[in-house]
């Protein structure tokens, strides 16, 4: 149990380390790749301290700032978490804070995991296995078929089935791509495939 406690106080220590210097920003994103956390693990954020937020899921058309088109709103706490995320023009998962340069975020979420591994290792994800699809513009299908079919590649069968599932409830492109950044790591798409198609995201997930 004390060897449990110095190991989260260390990852505290750290956590404390990489956000010293975290300022909140204007409220604004890019259309980035964020790094997102399921529930649990925002619930952990939020307790540790590591800065998260909510990204708008649709682009603001008055009062940004350039290269920044998405609303952002940093949480505080899991009642305000839960606020946001009911909103039908919010992301449906929260993200380590935009506003943090990328190689921090991932360090971030690298101490998230390892903190689930010591209080609850019952809900170690699965290693997300990487899908050739950044780079790859075309029919939102396509890119769900990719996603489909790296995580059967991967044995992960069960995963591959509530992806899916999850995508076509979605009805919005964006939300699909959110969902399938919780079970895949986006890679370079295969340059014989990128090359095919050049029309950006098409595709319509409404039933």
């Amino acid at each position: 149990m004390q060897e449990k406690e110095k190991a989260l106080e260390a990852i505290r220590n750290l956590i404390a380390y990489y956000t010293s210097d975290f300022q909140v920003g204007n409220g604004y994103t890019g259309k980035q790749q964020l790094v997102y956390l399921t529930p649990p693990q925002a619930e952990i954020a939020l307790r540790y301290e590591v800065p998260i937020g909510v990204r708008a899921s649709h682009y603001t058309v008055m009062g940004t700032t350039p290269g920044k088109p998405f609303r952002y709103v940093t949480i505080s706490d899991l009642q305000n978490l839960e606020r946001w995320l009911a909103f039908d023009s919010m992301e449906p998962l929260a993200s380590i804070h935009a506003e943090l340069p990328r190689q921090i975020q991932q360090k971030l979420r690298e101490f998230i995991l390892q903190i689930v591994e010591i209080e609850h290792p019952e809900q170690i994800p699965p290693q997300k296995p990487a899908a050739p699809i950044l780079g790859l513009h075309g029919d939102i299908f396509n890119l769900l078929c990719i996603t489909n079919r790296t995580l059967r590649q991967a044995g992960q069968m069960e995963q591959a089935e509530e992806m899916w599932r999850r995508v076509l409830e979605s009805g919005d492109s964006y939300k699909a791509i959110s969902i399938m950044g919780e079970y895949v790591e986006f890679d370079e798409a295969y340059p014989s495939t990128a090359a095919l198609k050049t029309g950006g995201l098409r595709g319509d997930l409404r039933v």
